[in-house]
């Protein structure tokens, strides 16, 4: 075989559609589709990521707001609510909301925003 490589490859591949001519063709319209995919595909994935960070980036629209505990409750993670209680909402992050329970000693805890709304006004949707 020698060292022809790549040359040879090109030659069989040249005779196999009809030509360099031809191979010129079917390598640049390949070359353009997969290209084409490629872009239509990247710019799909694009508006995902983009849309996914836009949700999760979305402002706490219940930061800073006091609710009043209604019912008595635990979350099962160390944070026991009494009706009378207040917490102080100040960070979400989806379905984890970071309160403060006001005149609590352990303060800060996270949470969930369905354990809150089963025990208080907080939005059942969560932070929006």
């Amino acid at each position: 075989m020698g060292n022809l490589g790549g040359y040879q490859t090109m030659t069989t591949l040249a005779k196999k559609v009809g030509g360099p001519g031809a191979l010129a063709v079917v390598t640049a319209v390949g070359g353009w589709a997969i290209g084409r995919g490629a872009e239509a595909g990247g710019k799909n994935a694009f508006r995902a990521v983009k849309a996914a960070a836009k949700k999760r980036n979305a402002p706490c629209s219940t930061k800073g707001q006091v609710f009043d505990v209604v019912s008595d409750g635990e979350d099962g993670k160390g944070l026991a609510l009494r009706a009378g209680d207040q917490y102080r909402v100040m960070e979400c992050d989806g379905e984890a909301i970071l309160i403060e329970v006001l005149g609590g000693t352990n303060n800060p805890y996270f949470t969930s925003a369905q354990f809150l709304a089963s025990v208080s006004g907080f939005p059942h949707g969560g932070e929006d």
